[in-house]
């Protein structure tokens, strides 16, 4: 279990990096030993660690270091900050060997505006680089700070062309109805970018408006391509759609945050700052960040205890790693016909490289690993008849490190075709995949069959039928409409859902088993849990008349 704030200490605009299985934290301002950005460490994202500070401050007097961010490039981490006097601030970047530091700046301004803040680097599928930060429109139709993008020539050079992405357009972005020190204007506030992308579809996220607003709050907006010159669509307008983290109850001012991979590198959690009880510092929080279908959404803010995040089945190689020869190898039994792997590889020798091997199938090789330089190496496994994976060195010393393997998989339905990988377990069939989307009718189970796990369903209904899930074996949950109201029900165990439920987008349903115990929740509402055999027992999900259409399910070992 967990429970916010994860650092109750004073930790503002957290940045959290996952380097070799383990976790990085830095944050804005001057640390308690004088030196700028503050950093943690931790080992599961709720007990850290604190650090030396990262910076030495730089000549000059400089009031003010925002914001920083870390990125593992070619051997070396490069910390993105912004500096200046509040009013006149500016993007550097300082070069460290180790993701504690110590980092000395680089000498390299990489904006040109008289304010930047918030720097944020994305890499895309293709390798091109982009930084997203935060600067002023003082001309626009809504005058204040906006984010934009500009591709990266190298870590040091932007190509000086920043497009538009997020820009101050809704009155819940007003960060101030006058304000003196902008000139008495209204002033809008969109800033600390963070982007990530699925199906497709890149998010970026931010923080907008005044953390004192009860308005404020974290939202997104999306495109379809980074080339695309346009602003991209916001998904908040304040009133009809409300941002996706944002104050309420005892939780003020949740905002700035960036996104990591769980220790079971399958969950994606938000980690982000809200304000202490007595509002005198901003501290560190967490809650998972998911999807139904291309809506983003966060489970929190969450105040009471939660579930931990979940560990991977196997993690080995945190304290000491492990020093391969050429033709040695490192050998785990998976335990499980699903998994995913993640694991650091580096070379030790000049032609060192790396051959991934399961039950004597090699299933990839990782050539010319260069000296010095960490490589993470993540795939999956679905369905495999061997049970023995096996890492061998070839060519020159190989040095692995932070592996982690998690039971389970996760379809997203992105290959069109028949289903594979699930059983039907009656009614017609006639399952199949297309267009990002999972169509059928009946009911279909997919394994391995587990004690305990945590299942996610994104499902909407494009009809008048019905959908369910549960558990094979045990019950079968159906969501179906009675009266006005939608229900799951099952038996005689009825779960209602709140008016606001609209099946005809897509949803997201969550089971726990645990044991004899199906524990259900609908996004961040729990709505109980029902009883089911003891044993393992594989996830299942049904439709009537081809009118459900999933279009993500997952199934992760606890």
């Amino acid at each position: 279990m967990y429970q916010n704030p994860v650092y109750p200490q004073s930790f503002p605009d957290p940045f959290v990096l996952k380097f070799r299985g383990e976790y990085w934290g830095y944050c804005t301002g001057f640390w308690h030993d004088g030196r700028a950005f503050g950093i943690a460490r931790s080992r599961d994202l709720v007990e850290w660690q604190p650090l030396a500070g990262a910076l030495e401050p730089l000549p000059g007097g400089h009031t003010c270091y925002w914001a920083p961010e870390v990125v593992y490039d070619a051997g070396r981490f490069h910390l993105y900050y912004s500096v200046g006097n509040e009013e006149r601030m500016e993007i550097r970047v300082a070069v460290a060997d180790h993701p504690a530091g110590p980092f000395t700046d680089s000498g390299r301004r990489l904006t040109s505006e008289p304010f930047a803040i918030d720097a944020h680097v994305f890499v895309d599928g293709d390798g091109s680089r982009w930084l997203f930060y935060a600067t002023d429109f003082l001309d626009a139709a809504h005058v204040g700070t906006g984010t934009v993008r500009d591709r990266m020539l190298d870590p040091y050079t932007l190509e000086g062309d920043p497009r538009p992405v997020a820009l101050p357009r809704f009155d819940w972005h007003v960060y101030h109805p006058n304000r003196p020190e902008k000139g008495f204007v209204r002033w809008h506030t969109v800033e600390g970018p963070f982007v990530l992308q699925r199906k497709g579809v890149y998010y970026e996220m931010f923080s907008g408006g005044n953390w004192q607003n009860p308005t404020y709050g974290v939202s997104y907006a999306t495109t379809q391509s980074l080339e695309d010159p346009s602003e991209w669509r916001q998904a908040s307008d304040g009133e009809r759609v409300l941002p996706i983290l944002r104050t309420a109850g005892e939780v003020v001012g949740p905002g700035h945050n960036s996104v990591v991979r769980g220790p079971d590198n399958r969950q994606l959690y938000c980690v982000y700052h809200r304000w202490s009880p007595d509002l005198g510092a901003r501290v560190m929080a967490i809650d998972p960040l998911d999807w139904a279908g291309e809506r983003m959404i966060v489970l929190g803010p969450t105040t009471a205890p939660q579930p931990g995040p979940v560990p991977p089945t196997i993690s080995d190689l945190l304290d000491a790693p492990a020093v391969l020869g050429p033709g040695e190898e490192l050998r785990y039994e998976t335990g499980a016909p699903s998994f995913l792997v993640e694991v650091s590889v580096r070379g030790l020798e000049k032609d060192a490289g790396l051959a991934v091997v399961l039950g004597g199938e090699v299933l990839r090789t990782e050539k010319e690993l260069a000296p010095g330089v960490t490589r993470l190496l993540r795939f999956e496994v679905e369905g495999a008849a061997a049970s023995s994976l096996a890492f061998v060195a070839q060519g020159g010393a190989v040095e692995l490190s932070g592996f982690a393997l998690t039971v389970g998989w996760e379809d997203l339905y992105i290959k069109d075709g028949d289903l594979a990988g699930w059983d039907v377990l009656e009614g017609v069939g006639g399952w199949r995949i297309g267009e990002g989307r999972l169509h059928g009718e009946g009911w279909i189970a997919k394994g391995p069959a587990l004690e305990a796990w945590l299942a996610v369903v994104n499902v909407r209904l494009e009809g008048e039928g019905w959908l369910g899930f549960g558990a094979d074996p045990g019950p079968r949950l159906i969501l179906s409409r009675r009266g006005k109201d939608w229900i799951l029900g099952t038996g005689e165990q009825i779960f209602p859902l709140p008016g606001a439920f609209d099946p005809s987008i897509d949803q997201q349903f969550r089971l726990r088993k645990s044991g004899n115990r199906l524990e259900i929740a609908w996004e961040t509402l729990d709505l109980g849990s029902l009883e089911i055999p003891a044993g393992p027992a594989r996830l299942a999900i049904g439709a009537a008349g081809r009118y459900a259409s999933f279009e993500a399910t997952r199934l992760t070992a606890i």
